[in-house]
């Protein structure tokens, strides 16, 4: 008898995650309940019982002090903010696939899209995801509910359950078309369920019977007993190993084995122990024949065979993944323990999807995570690689930079029309011209080459590669507010600072010095009389401030322009004096006389009885607005900063 068990067999990431995270409170010795079954496993949730982990079918049946875990499934937007308003600690558990999905609901429900989630209406995951957009979603599980669907929407927007089943996605999703004058298409089946759907479908297609082992709550494992039914009429769906009936597989030739991504890996091997007892008597009646039946060498070779696959320890199978101690290494392979019969080797073209220098990257004594890809090298070892399993940390790392905002180095490549193209090691990036965070008139081209510190913002796995999204947006805007902070900390009233004109309103300009607008009021831009900022300035004018007060509370600071410089009286007072003539501009009339402007900042008065030797009934008639003229200067009044000037007295000269 043959065992075959899938690559993809148990936890998936996810699961893995929110069990993990749950077993770290219970460690601490925390109260924590989870808010409904973290995942659809009764082992794993009687195991977290156990160790002090319960579960709140309700948010009413939550303890104040007790931490709370959101299960893997996720929750609803409205269930989220009342454990918020609880003030409760919250742990977030839930399956960064299925956070991604909430995302997608939330933000096209808000731009006004119809929502539609293909997927089961009563699983929590579908329930949780249709809460991110006001329970409003059309829900269709089959391709006749959406023929059910009779209104057309302006624009709709899709999205899967995680462990909906592909093929019949794919159905569903062209049936819609029709419904929608504009669809926006997510596929959100997560990548791990699609590889699991497709492995149970080639593995059942060539097994003579299939063990399909998960919990019966289960969504994806139910998914993928109905796909490897249709394949292998031989198909057993059980939760654990004594569900299984041994005296139905007695018969066949082969066995294929995959899990739901809630099954424990002790379960499964629970499953396989239980085979192997078959295999044991199978092997004791074999040894029996061999007395009665002169077949030597047809029963020595079948003996060779089930002691090749089913000796030693059940955990070692082709696939399957083991932790190795280092014995050796060499230029060319490693050796390692794995608790079998035989060593493993590590050959150096297994090591690494990277070149790599073995001696460097391995030491006697380190433990190290191995796949399983043959059972004899040829040479009685267990052949191992690093390869898949290095591929797969690779990405669950990119992930959990995304989860926890944590920055990475990419190089820029080139520019395209929508951004920057980026490498991050052998992984391409992409940031899109919104998250560059360009100043203003700067030249995208400048990047191309440079290293930049940029935030994951997606991770999008295709069928051989995995592509990231990155931003460097938040990384500037950081910098922008640790520079203001400073800023506020060191500036005193009275600095002189230059900055650039950023923008004018009636009220005054605000003047950019750096990571800092200060804003200047119309009454400090100019000693001269003004009526806007646009008298004086224009957008990306450099001038020179002084602070003049600083609110260090509301970030604000208020500077002068005009008393950066030299007061204009005291400019006067050093370049003119009485008796000296000079050339005026004509500024404005009163009753009385004309204003002349001296220099900016500083006005004469010329009396009605100075314009001229004739007699005239108002200023008007002797001079005009704009004019250039000469006059005498014949007063200076120091302590009210007055200057009187005459037009006739240099007429008269």
């Amino acid at each position: 008898m043959q065992i075959i068990i899938a690559n993809s067999a148990g936890f998936c990431f996810g699961v893995q995650n929110a069990v993990k995270k749950a077993e770290d409170v219970a460690l601490k010795g925390e109260r924590a309940v989870t808010l409904g079954p973290i995942i659809h496993n009764r082992q794993v949730i009687e195991n977290l019982k156990s160790k002090g982990v319960d579960v709140a079918e309700d948010i009413s049946d939550i303890d104040e002090q007790c931490k709370v875990i959101i299960r893997s499934h996720g929750i609803s937007k409205e269930d989220y903010d009342k454990l918020v308003a609880l003030n409760s600690d919250i742990v977030d558990a839930t399956c960064p696939y299925v956070k991604n999905i909430h995302k997608i609901v939330q933000e096209n429900y808000v731009l006004g899209y119809k929502i539609i989630i293909i997927g089961d209406k009563d699983h929590p995951e579908v329930k949780g995801v249709n809460g991110w957009c006001e329970n409003s979603a059309i829900i269709i599980n089959s391709l006749d509910d959406a023929n059910c669907i009779q209104k057309n929407f302006e624009k709709i927007c899709v999205v899967a359950q995680t462990t909906f089943n592909e093929e019949k996605w794919q159905e569903i999703v062209c049936s819609l078309i029709k419904i929608s004058k504009e669809i926006l298409i997510f596929n959100t089946i997560c990548s791990a369920t699609q590889v699991r759907q497709q492995e149970a479908k080639e593995l059942s297609r060539k097994v003579d019977a299939m063990i399909v082992i998960g919990g019966k709550e289960s969504s994806n494992t139910r998914k993928l007993y109905d796909i490897c039914k249709e394949n292998c009429f031989l198909t057993f769906f059980v939760e654990t190993a004594d569900e299984l009936d041994i005296n139905a597989l007695k018969n066949v030739k082969s066995i294929g084995i995959t899990a739901g991504a809630s099954t424990p890996d002790d379960v499964i091997k629970e499953v396989v122990n239980k085979i192997n007892n078959i295999n044991n008597e199978q092997k004791i009646n074999v040894k029996k024949e061999k007395k009665k039946v002169d077949k030597q060498n047809m029963i020595k070779n079948e003996l060779n065979e089930m002691d090749e696959y089913f000796n030693g320890y059940e955990e070692v199978y082709e696939d399957s993944v083991v932790s190795g101690t280092v014995l050796l290494v060499n230029d060319k392979e490693v050796f390692f323990d794995i608790g079998y019969k035989s060593d493993a080797v590590l050959p150096v073209e297994e090591a690494s999807n990277f070149p790599v220098n073995l001696k460097e990257k391995f030491k006697v004594g380190d433990t190290v995570k191995l796949q399983v890809i043959k059972m004899n090298d040829g040479e009685g070892n267990v052949l191992v690689s690093r390869k898949p399993l290095e591929k797969q940390e690779f990405i669950d790392k990119l992930y959990e930079y995304k989860e926890n905002g944590q920055y990475i180095d990419v190089t820029v490549t080139k520019e395209n029309k929508g951004g920057l193209e980026c490498q991050y090691g052998d992984v391409k990036a992409f940031m899109p011209i919104s998250q560059v965070g360009l100043a203003k008139d700067e030249d995208i081209k400048a990047y191309i080459g440079k290293k930049l510190s940029v935030k994951v913002i997606d991770v999008k796995e295709r069928k051989n590669t995995v592509e990231l999204v990155v931003s460097r947006r938040d990384l500037l805007k950081q910098e922008r507010e640790k520079r203001s902070k400073e800023f506020f900390e060191r500036v005193k009233e009275g600095e002189i600072f230059k900055g650039t004109v950023k923008s004018m309103i009636d009220a005054g300009a605000f003047i950019n010095i750096g990571d800092v607008d200060v804003f200047v009021p119309v009454s400090e831009i100019s000693w001269k009389r003004i009526k806007t900022p646009k008298d004086v300035l224009n957008e990306n004018d450099t001038v020179e401030l002084i602070i003049i007060k600083v609110n260090a509370d509301e970030k604000k600071v208020t500077g002068s322009i005009k008393r950066a410089g030299k007061e204009p009286w005291q400019e006067f007072i050093e370049k003119y004096k009485a008796e000296d003539v000079i050339d005026v501009k004509i500024v404005r009339f009163a009753e009385f006389g004309a204003f002349a402007e001296i220099i900016p900042g500083v006005d004469g008065l010329i009396h009605i009885s100075n314009l001229s030797d004739r007699r005239i009934n108002k200023p008007q008639d002797a001079v005009k607005i704009g004019q250039i003229v000469k006059a005498k200067i014949i007063g200076i009044d120091l302590e009210s900063k007055r200057v009187s000037l005459s037009l006739k007295d240099v007429e008269s000269v």
